[in-house]
């Protein structure tokens, strides 16, 4: 019986080990829940002149580090007409999140207060499709690593 050759296992170990990288630290899917804090139709200070104002405007907002706003917007008249009676309180958001080595580099927004938006990389409607930012508080430079 003839053995394989040297160059093809050295290859084969190679392979396994960079699924195995991929698998452990690249694309990884989690989630995520906070406590946002909920204003409707831009009447909160940091987002009256935001684009997203007007009427069925949802913004969801809450503190990261380093002091500064982490912030999901939408326009979607469900959301709207759900979280009116939650207009300046907090209510539980949970995002799933995908990460390389351990950062954060993307998130959909899963549920707002029970409200199902998203499932991984699939938003179930475009109106649950949201537009994030992040603002600075005080001094200093603000950054989306700031949220996580």
């Amino acid at each position: 019986m003839k053995r394989a050759p040297r160059w093809l296992l050295t290859l084969t170990v190679l392979i396994v080990c960079l699924v195995a990288v991929y698998l452990r630290f690249i694309d990884r899917a989690g989630r995520k829940t906070y406590q946002d804090s909920v204003a409707l139709d831009g009447k909160d200070p940091l987002f009256t002149d935001r684009p997203w104002n007007g009427p069925d405007a949802v913004v969801l907002y809450r503190t990261g580090r380093n002091d500064v706003i982490c912030f999901d917007a939408f326009h979607s008249k469900e959301l709207h007409d759900r979280l009116s009676a939650k207009n300046g309180q907090l209510v539980t958001v949970e995002y799933d999140t995908f990460s390389d080595f351990g950062k954060v580099r993307g998130y959909n927004v899963h549920s707002i207060d029970g409200i199902i938006l998203a499932n991984g990389y699939h938003v179930l409607r475009e109106d649950f499709a949201g537009s994030a930012g992040v603002l600075q508080k005080g001094e200093g430079s603000a950054g989306g690593d700031d949220c996580w």
